[in-house]
């Protein structure tokens, strides 16, 4: 058996052992109870759930410009970004002769 499986095995128990013997955390804050009064949710046929859940009838080329559009914005927005360097001329420098 191996040296770090022989020393796993009594840690893990021990672990085990004093969270076994905590008190539960108290959760009362975290829920707040339903009033008795309060009614079930009424449940949908099957047919009704299908109308609901159907895809919005937008436009498709509204959509694809839209996305075009936006991709355009990214693609000038990175642009923008690869052109300025990260570092200053001195920091690229310092980092440099750090790494040499």
């Amino acid at each position: 058996m191996p040296r770090s499986t022989r020393l796993l095995i009594p840690l893990v128990l021990v672990t085990t052992g004093l969270s076994a013997c905590s008190d539960r955390p108290d959760l009362s804050g975290w829920t707040s109870p339903l009033p008795v009064s309060s009614d079930w949710p009424t449940l949908l046929p099957s047919d009704q759930l299908e109308t609901i859940t159907s895809v919005s009838h937008a436009d498709p080329a509204a959509t694809t410009d839209a996305l075009a559009a936006r991709a355009a914005a990214l693609r000038a927005r990175a642009a923008r970004l690869a052109a300025q360097p990260v570092l200053s001329t001195a920091e690229r420098a310092r980092l440099a002769a750090a790494v040499n």
